[in-house]
């Protein structure tokens, strides 16, 4: 086939339609892998379930601590963050269950450090009275011995 008559048979405009079809398709074939590579990139690696145990683990510990008398503000703090990591791991957006774990965490760990500190400051006030207590009784002593509390 001569080339002049394809050409005068097919006008220009018609044969760019056929090239331009085809780079579109390729295209568009392109640009959807390159978003859906994009899209699983951006969720990273699924979460280690030993991560899902361990911040639950924290949690319990608070729990165990005492948090949810000493430090509830924290320990629910601590619960929804975990929660928020079970629904994003769920639906695949593994860096965001990701950073809702180390928010758990942070939460649990701050509970049960506020629940321990509180059971001190409780120690410390009932050693403080059973002292006081102590001190008061050896005065009484002193003052029924024989002498007084001259000595």
């Amino acid at each position: 086939p001569d080339a002049t008559r394809i050409e005068s048979e097919f006008p220009a405009r018609l044969r760019g339609d056929f090239l331009e079809e085809g780079t579109m398709r390729t295209l568009t074939t392109i640009s959807l892998f390159a978003v859906l590579a994009a899209g699983c990139a951006s969720t990273g690696p699924a979460v280690d379930p030993k991560a899902m145990t361990d911040a639950d683990l924290e949690i319990r510990a608070a729990e165990s601590a005492g948090a949810a008398e000493h430090s509830a503000d924290l320990l629910a703090k601590a619960r929804r963050s975990y929660e928020s990591a079970r629904r994003a791991s769920a639906a695949g957006n593994s860096e965001e269950a990701r950073q809702h774990l180390a928010e758990a965490r942070a939460y649990a760990d701050a509970a049960e450090s506020r629940a321990h500190a509180e059971k001190l400051r409780a120690d410390v006030a009932r050693l403080r009275r059973e002292a006081d207590e102590l001190d008061a009784k050896t005065k009484q002593i002193r003052d029924r011995a024989p002498g007084g509390a001259t000595r």
